[in-house]
This record gives structure tokens, C-alpha cells and sequence, in this order.
């Protein structure tokens, strides 16, 4: 059978795309240039390290190419990047937030992402819908002032970052999170209406629990690819679409159960399609010069908890997400 080059070549350009997109992945090849040993004439790049660096890059699209995104997942990637390039909400960030998917009648998919808990109004909702690979993005606070930090109604990129810095300390955590309370409060989300509507749109919690426990086990019953693949597919994706580097690849620390017998803890139906999950944690070693404010300082940049549900039947992608662990929302 015949092989189209030029199909190929744009196949590859398609799928290495992450690498140009992510200042990560730059500074990952910087990083390892940066590691060579100086050459005894005007600095020239060594034959072996051309090979080597080719070598990675021949990985890397054997190691796209592998991997197969449902239209969810591929929807939801897409969304995550307008999402930064927009308004600047990075991965981190979205420790604030939850995100969901709804695929329509015409294809398109809808992505939403929620303030967490009491920050419902305050940070607002992103919404992103996503057609032919490309995103149109709009916030519930768009055309809102968010220049005074905690005390605007709106909190845009500013607050959020501010945020992130605030997670580290217990003390102003907290002092952020009772002004979200506040600003939500004032336009009437209290915790009694939240459970109004939560009591009037969902199941009962025993119904809930039957559900998806039914759900779990249907999930495990339908899996046709080995857990040790699944679990190869999930990891492979957190690396390349999180531009993780060869130091934090290193710390990347599975959390999933491996074992195979009739256990449903780590399945689950998403979208209506039976998933593996995969987990992975990533932390920082604690030092004794990580300390703030007297307590160990014990996280890093993309540290936190890594989920990727990966469909038992086909292998895809079906769901994935991020979460820091900061803003006590992991």
C-alpha cells in the first residue's frame, strides 16, 4: 500500500505542534542544550548530540501519533488553550474551576468552566464552543472592572493570580475565600439555594451511589485493552500535552491500582463511554530551605494530581484534567 508523503508530513507537523506551542517543551531543549559539555572550538553543536536530539523528536511523533482523543477530550484541549490564550487562565489556574464538556446535535461541543464552590460568581463562567478544531470563548464578566483586587465582584486574571500566590499561606487562602463567600452571598448563592437546586435537578444521594456503582462495574466488565497499556496511554499524555520536562517526568508517581481483579474502584462511565482512570501525582521533595512563612512550602510548578480517562474498549481519550491541589480544591 502506497503512502501519501505529503499527507504524512502534514500528519507530523499536526501532531508536533505542542512542541512550538509550549514555552515548556522550548525550555525543555534549552535546558538540555544548556547541559552539553562546552566544545574545546567556538562552541559547535556535537554530531552525537544532532543524533540524539533527533532521536527525541522521532519519539515524540511516534508518541503523538499513538494517541487518540475522543471529540470530548480533543474539544476540551482546545478550549484549555483559547482559554489561556484569551484571557490567560493557565493550567494552574484552573484549581478555581470546574469543567465540562456537552457534545450537541451539530457536533459542536460546548466546554464550560465554572468557579469552584462559593467562587461561582466572583471568578464566573468561561464558556468555549468548539467547531472544526477551532474555539470561541466568552466570560459571564466580560466588560466588568476587575482592577480592585478582592474587593471587585468580578475576578479576572489579576485576582487569580494573586490567588495562587494567597494558596500558599492558610491565613490569606481563607481571607479570599470568605470574600467569595460574600460576593456570592450578595447575589443570592447561598449554600440553601445551591442545595435547592442541587435537590430538584439531581438523584437522591442512595440513587446517586447505586448508579454509579452499577456505572463502575459495567465499566470494568467492558474492557478489552490491558490496564498496563491504559495506563502507558494516560501517562504519554500528560507529558506531551502538559509539556512536563525530563526533571518533573522523574517525579511523576502513578496512583492508580495496576491490579486487575474485580476491583471497579478506577472505572467509570464518561460521557456515557466505560473509562479507565489514570492518575498520577507529582510533588516536590521537601527541602529544608522550602519553607513560607515557617511551614514547608511543598508545592511547585505543574505539581498536583494528573487524570486521564482512557475508553477500555478503543484506547481513546475521553476525559482529562488537572488539578494543582491549591484553593483546598484537591
Amino acid at each position: 500500500m502506497k503512502t501519501n508523503r505529503k499527507t504524512i508530513q502534514s500528519a507530523m507537523d499536526n501532531r508536533l505542534s505542542f512542541l512550538d506551542e509550549r514555552p515548556s517543551c522550548r525550555a525543555a531543549v534549552q535546558y538540555r542544550i544548556a547541559q552539553e559539555e562546552e566544545p574545546v572550538m567556538k562552541k559547535k553543536v556535537s554530531v552525537g548530540f544532532v543524533f540524539a536530539m533527533i532521536l527525541v523528536l522521532l519519539a515524540a511523533a511516534a508518541l503523538a501519533t499513538g494517541l487518540l482523543l475522543s471529540p470530548r477530550a480533543d474539544a476540551a484541549r482546545t478550549a484549555d488553550r483559547a482559554l489561556e490564550a484569551k484571557y490567560g487562565i493557565t493550567a494552574e489556574m484552573m484549581t478555581f474551576f470546574g469543567r465540562e464538556q456537552e457534545v450537541l446535535e451539530d457536533g459542536t461541543v460546548r466546554v464550560t468552566y465554572t468557579g469552584a464552590g462559593d467562587m461561582d460568581y466572583a471568578v464566573g463562567t468561561y464558556t468555549a464552543v468548539v467547531k472544526d478544531g477551532k474555539a470561541e470563548i466568552s466570560w459571564s464578566h466580560d466588560g466588568e472592572d476587575t482592577s480592585g483586587g478582592y474587593a471587585s465582584e468580578a475576578w479576572g486574571l489579576d485576582q487569580l493570580k494573586q490567588m495562587l500566590e494567597d494558596c500558599m499561606d492558610e491565613k490569606r487562602k481563607q481571607a479570599y475565600l470568605d470574600r467569595a463567600a460574600e460576593i456570592a452571598e450578595a447575589h443570592g448563592l447561598t449554600d440553601e439555594s445551591r442545595q435547592a437546586q442541587a435537590e430538584a435537578a439531581e438523584e437522591t444521594a442512595e440513587q446517586y451511589y447505586e448508579r454509579r456503582e452499577a456505572d463502575k462495574t459495567a465499566a470494568m466488565e467492558a474492557r478489552k485493552i490491558p490496564v498496563d497499556e491504559m495506563v502507558a496511554t494516560g501517562r504519554e499524555f500528560i507529558i506531551s500535552n502538559y509539556g512536563l520536562n525530563e526533571e518533573q517526568v522523574s517525579r511523576m508517581e502513578l496512583y492508580t491500582s495496576t491490579e486487575e481483579a474485580g476491583d471497579n474502584s478506577w472505572y467509570e462511565m464518561i460521557g456515557g463511554k466505560p473509562c479507565f482512570k489514570v492518575e498520577y501525582l507529582l510533588y516536590q521533595p521537601l527541602t529544608v530551605g522550602q519553607m513560607v512563612n515557617g511551614e514547608p512550602r511543598a508545592h511547585e510548578q505543574k505539581d498536583g494530581y494528573y487524570n486521564v480517562f482512557v475508553n477500555v474498549e478503543t484506547g481513546e481519550i475521553e476525559e482529562f484534567e488537572y488539578n494543582s491541589g491549591l484553593g483546598g480544591q484537591g
